[in-house]
């Protein structure tokens, strides 16, 4: 395996820190921060990180990191790119799985942010998000979700003069974020939890609802730092313990 580090960590409008917080780059690894654009908005983990892997050059990472729910997808994606007989490990940070409520929060946010606070869903439609529709149906409700948000947008668009093709254009250009974050998150929701075997480190907050035994995983050892979530990623102690973890690169 090489001396590279692969992170995913959604680069979304949010307080809590990131990876790149933890400067591992100096101490000697190259980290190649995957979640960048353009983003899938494919609502499943396996494809997303088939994707990913598909758009890689060279040998196995070292370990895989992922912040938060982008967890399930560097589980596919250790899974994926683990050489017969050597697993990737993870390092995840307040890793969880995915869950409907985060997605429902996401879309109240993205009303709320779009609509200047009126609007408080994306639609009145309960059922839109509902458990069922978003483990049953996740691509039919990307699609509504981005049809919602797009009339909404435009909806703003129009109050402030916009003809209505240039409103279109211009929801469709503000939207494009908050669609991406929300496939993240719906995403997440569909994987199938490979049995690669790999060892899991987990450093978390204390009182971190995630699992303390990854699924899938050869062993899982568990690490708390006691720091709130906004400063995880940035406290000096979340780097050394990672860094220890993950010991030293060999070049």
């Amino acid at each position: 395996m090489s001396d590279v580090l692969l992170a995913l960590d959604f680069p979304g409008r949010r307080d809590e820190a990131r990876i790149a917080d933890l400067r591992l780059e100096e101490a000697g690894w190259k980290v190649e921060y995957a979640l960048a654009p353009p983003y899938s908005r494919v609502p499943d983990a396996g494809a997303q990180a088939a994707a990913l892997a598909a758009r890689r050059a060279g040998g196995a990472p070292r370990a895989v990191l992922a912040y938060c729910m982008a967890a399930p997808l560097a589980h596919e994606l250790a899974a994926l790119l683990s050489p017969a007989g050597e697993p990737v490990p993870l390092l995840l940070f307040d890793g969880e799985p995915g869950r409907p409520e985060a997605v429902r929060d996401a879309a109240r946010t993205v009303a709320g942010q779009l609509t200047g606070g009126a609007a408080r869903t994306l639609d009145g439609d309960p059922e839109l998000l509902s458990d069922a529709a978003l483990a049953g149906r996740p691509a039919e409700v990307m699609a509504a979700v981005e049809d919602r948000m797009n009339r909404l947008a435009a909806a703003v668009f129009r109050e402030d003069g916009f003809d209505e093709t240039e409103a279109r254009a211009a929801a469709t250009q503000v939207s494009g974020f908050y669609l991406d974050w929300i496939a993240h998150l719906t995403a997440s929701l569909h994987t199938t939890r490979p049995s690669w075997g790999g060892r899991v480190q987990h450093i978390r907050t204390p009182g971190h609802p995630g699992p303390r035994v990854w699924p899938g995983a050869g062993a899982t050892e568990n690490h708390v730092v006691d720091s709130g979530r906004n400063d995880l990623l940035r406290d000096p102690r979340t780097r050394e313990l990672a860094l220890t973890l993950l010991g030293p690169p060999t070049a």
